[in-house]
């Protein structure tokens, strides 16, 4: 069985608060567009990022907000910052990079909150019994160009729909889009 691939660009994922301090008391996220994954979105609203003296600005914010301030940069980013935000996988902030974030209303400054992401393949429980696959699994799988890679990790809960993710840098390098199909080896 096919899963498609999503080429994940750098983004943000807020707590409430943070978006608070960023864009002034309840504001609400604007959805731009909804993503493969059940329940989140690209927003309109975008933010700066700011670390060293150097800034990276409009950088999509993903909805809606989450229970962790989370900035996804790709390896790219880190040379730029001058940073090693570590490869991770999501939620898996300990020790990881301290960047600012600044929105039209405020700057927040994001403790241990910044990652490259890791390869990983979205999985819904049913999706898990038809791959015999476990949530938190690593597996190697094998691009329609021929690409093989390892160390793709599964997640999975109730909004999970099948896809694998790899950000933009990795793509690139690898000559891998969105669309693009895998399979498990």
């Amino acid at each position: 069985m096919d899963i498609k691939v999503g080429v994940s660009n750098h983004h943000v994922h807020l707590t409430k608060q943070a978006l608070e301090v960023l864009f002034g008391k309840n504001y609400e996220l604007t959805n731009k567009r909804d993503l493969v994954q059940i329940g989140q979105f690209a927003c309109e609203e975008t933010v700066t990022i700011e670390k060293n003296g150097k800034t990276l600005e409009h950088i999509r914010i993903i909805g809606p907000c989450r229970k962790y301030t989370q900035v996804e940069l790709l390896e790219k980013d880190n040379e730029f910052f001058g940073i090693n935000a570590p490869i991770r996988t999501s939620g898996d902030l300990s020790g990881s990079e301290t960047v600012d974030i600044i929105g039209p209303n405020g700057r927040y400054h994001a403790v241990e909150s910044t990652i490259v992401a890791d390869r990983h393949i979205h999985m819904s429980a049913e999706d898990l019994i038809t791959f015999n696959v476990n949530k938190g699994d690593t597996v190697t799988v094998e691009y329609e160009n021929g690409v093989v890679l390892g160390d793709v990790h599964i997640k999975s809960d109730e909004t999970c729909k099948l896809e694998l993710h790899m950000n933009k840098d990795e793509a690139e390098k690898l000559g891998i889009e969105t669309g693009m199909s895998v399979k498990i080896c």
